[in-house]
């Protein structure tokens, strides 16, 4: 019952080679481009008549939070982690106010699965502690004039029995990096490679008279608090003593740990959630600070009146938000599953009445409630669908929670999808958008997930049909109060994704299908009279597969072709949410389309650094502000859209061409990119900005070098490689 394998997650290298081109794709022997793109949150979107302050903070599902001074003002601001995707939300504190600032995720590592935030150096400064590979990485606020992180360590070690080894940490369970003894340092509690029992990892740094920023932990006690997990349920069975630790068998993974002197008693208690149940259990610590001993247990966390409930995994972050040093407490998910978790109401809110000495809960929605939220998943559409001249938006889901139940003692939990309507309010050059229907065409009655729209007139009487996909792979019509399931019987593979477009120019809106592979299917439109009829074209339209082999087996592609200049180009989203760009479409049907970029670079301020908004993103291309350039909204996985502006192609003056194949990574890298050939021997290296201006260049022979960039400010550059007198040209990410 409840039994999960251990799994360790293993961090695969991955490369990406680039392809310079303007939007038009006309490329030049002297001067090429790179499409390019501006945030833009100042876009009205309205509830009835509320403004949503947050409207394209792209969503919240489940999340972790933490303090943390981003601008370097002296106040603390507040960072929200996304287990689903790793995305980082940065909050600027405004008064009373949060801002979204999504500038300072840019400032941060590559960080995956948990985080924690902790000024383990005493300089005031809060640090990173975060899973690797089956272990702790550690970066170091290394602030200065900006917000900044050096890695110190990938694997965090510990003193056991007889020598040191790395601190294991699973990916799926959420450990506790705090002064545990209260004498100054960063201790750490983790659980044990089985789990069931905690470990403590004290921090000697300050006993052996280590100055500060030493981390030097001793195996101090395999069963801190002398209490056990149940081995296939959340039972927790205190003063147990870890007796028969050496005779326990594997049991599943995925539990959170928050430490908080609940009672004020001087004592560390233990907050614990588990994966596949929605209740925590709060330990009270009975013992010492010098060994802990809980005594007693309870699921009414933190009050009988309103305790926490919050399927799975409930992961509670101690937070200061009004600046007064009394931290509130903020609960949502950690479960690793995507289809498991509340996604609507799950960030709970409870304040401390110091009156009251007890905790209230104030909100189910905590900044979610001022963000477009629409469950798991946002897949956008642009349409015209009042026929005013202006697009309006819509957007599917993969659904939104409704309930959770235990089967043969796994759960499930219950998800229905549906189609949200945003009128466009706004003007030719001003979009603004207002929240018409939660579930236009009634289509959440049906109890589907991962609805996917697409809209035109298939029968040429003059009125819209609506198309949508879901998971199963049907197409369902909607058309004025009419539902039609399994429409044409047409099925091109789970997890569809339709768009309805003259591909081939012949008058007839053409039907095309992304799926769960990763693949488009390509339905030509052959109607003769009122009645609709598609041929089957292809299964693999121009050979587009957004895997990535070393990820996933699957792609989830969702397709958006658009035309630019008059030429058709295609954008299509995938799971790990990089945007790929094809030309070489017109009069190509039946060839291989040019993959142009797998990612396009948001400008922020001076730097242009790739759109990255999470997993399983879609996409929709439009002209929202009448200038000529298309603009995108961006939907992920976490329920909302942001929302990107068309801007001018960055110039890169470059005019040889790539000869030669090479390795670079990791890509996005923070100090360090490995630089690998397998044929022949670099001599030159040359990194250049956006602008063809060569700001480093060294001098190497060899097949693998390693590249020091820790010089270079976070954004895009183009590293040239000269290999025995032939060049070759990478796109590489500074972190």
């Amino acid at each position: 019952m409840f039994f999960r394998k251990l799994s360790l997650r293993i961090l695969l290298l991955v490369i990406f080679n680039f392809q310079f081109s303007t939007f038009s794709f006309q490329l030049s022997a002297q001067t090429t481009y790179i499409p390019a793109f501006q945030r833009n949150q100042s876009i009205l979107v309205l509830t009835g008549n509320d403004t949503l302050s947050l409207a394209w903070a792209g969503g919240m599902s489940n999340l972790a939070f933490f303090n943390i001074d981003l601008d370097l003002d002296g106040t603390d601001d507040l960072l929200a982690f996304e287990k689903h995707g790793n995305r980082l939300l940065p909050f600027l504190r405004h008064g009373q106010q949060w801002l979204y600032a999504p500038e300072y995720r840019h400032c941060f590592p590559g960080l995956h699965d948990w985080l924690i935030l902790k000024d383990y150096d005493n300089d005031g400064k809060k640090d990173i502690f975060t899973y690797g590979l089956a272990g702790i990485r550690v970066f170091r606020n290394s602030s200065q004039e900006q917000l900044s992180f050096s890695l110190v360590t990938d694997q965090l070690t510990s003193f056991y029995y007889t020598s040191y080894s790395n601190i294991y940490a699973s990916p799926d369970d959420n450990l506790v990096v705090a002064d545990v003894d209260h004498d100054g340092d960063m201790d750490i509690l983790n659980f044990w490679v089985l789990g069931k029992y905690v470990h403590y990892q004290r921090n000697y740094a300050l006993e052996n008279n280590l100055a500060n920023g030493w981390l030097d932990f001793r195996l101090e006690d395999e069963c801190w608090g002398k209490f056990s997990e149940g081995a296939d349920n959340n039972e927790i069975t205190l003063l147990s003593y870890c007796q028969s630790k050496n005779e326990e068998p594997n049991r599943h993974v995925g539990s959170t740990m928050t430490m908080t002197d609940f009672n004020h008693d001087g004592l560390e208690d233990l907050i614990l959630g588990d994966i596949d149940y929605a209740q925590v259990v709060l330990l009270t610590n009975g013992g010492f600070l010098s060994e802990a001993l809980m005594v007693a247990q309870t699921s009414a966390v933190p009050n009988a009146v309103n305790p926490i409930s919050l399927y799975s995994m409930p992961l509670v972050s101690s937070t200061d938000l009004n600046g007064d040093n009394i931290p509130e407490l903020l609960v949502s998910p950690a479960d690793p599953s995507l289809n498991k978790s509340q996604n609507v109401n799950s960030v709970w809110l409870y304040e401390y009445d110091s009156l009251l000495q007890n905790y209230s809960l104030v909100t189910q929605k905590f900044l979610q409630e001022q963000m477009v939220n629409l469950g798991s998943g946002c897949y956008p559409v642009l349409y015209d669908w009042n026929g005013d001249g202006l697009l309006d938006l819509f957007a599917g889901n993969y659904g939104y929670y409704d309930s959770s139940a235990y089967y043969n003692g796994f759960l499930t939990s219950y998800y229905s999808s549906s189609i949200a309507y945003f009128e466009n309010i706004g003007t030719a050059s001003q979009p603004a958008f207002r929240l018409m229907n939660p579930d236009f065409g009634n289509l959440r009655q049906l109890n589907k997930q991962a609805l996917f729209p697409t809209f035109g007139d298939l029968d040429g009487d003059g009125q819209t049909e609506m198309i949508c996909g879901c998971s199963d792979g049907s197409l369902i019509k909607a058309k004025n109060g009419q539902i039609t399931e399994n429409f044409l019987n047409i099925e091109a593979g789970d997890f569809a994704t339709p768009q309805l477009f003259d591909l081939d120019r012949d008058g007839k809106i053409d039907l095309l299908i992304g799926n769960r592979r990763g693949q488009i299917s390509y339905y030509r439109n052959i109607s003769t009279n009122e009645n609709s009829s598609f041929q089957l074209e292809t299964s693999n339209l121009g050979n587009v597969d957004v895997r990535d082999y070393t990820l996933s087996y699957f792609g989830f592609a969702t397709p958006c072709f658009f035309r630019q200049n008059n030429e058709t180009l295609l954008l299509c989203g995938n799971e790990q949410g990089k945007l790929f760009l094809y030309n070489n479409i017109d009069n190509n049907l039946s060839g291989s389309f040019s993959l142009q970029t797998t990612w396009l670079p948001e400008q922020t301020g001076t730097q242009h650094l790739p759109i990255q908004e999470g997993i399983r993103v879609g996409v929709a291309v439009g002209e929202l502000n009448n200038d000529n350039y298309p603009d995108l909204i961006v939907g992920n996985y976490a329920g909302g859209f942001a929302y990107f502006e068309g801007r001018t192609g960055i110039p890169v003056s470059i005019n040889e061409t790539e000869s030669t194949t090479a390795k670079c990574y990791p890509n996005p890298a923070t100090d360090i990119l490995h630089i690998e050939t397998t044929n022949d021997d670099i001599t030159q290296v040359q990194v250049f900005d956006l602008t063809g201006r060569k700001i480093l260049e060294t001098k190497f022979i060899g097949r693998l070098y390693q590249l020091n960039i820790n010089s270079l400010s976070p954004s895009v550059y183009i590293l040239k490689l000269i290999t025995d007198g032939k060049n070759s040209y990478h796109k590489v990410v500074k972190k």
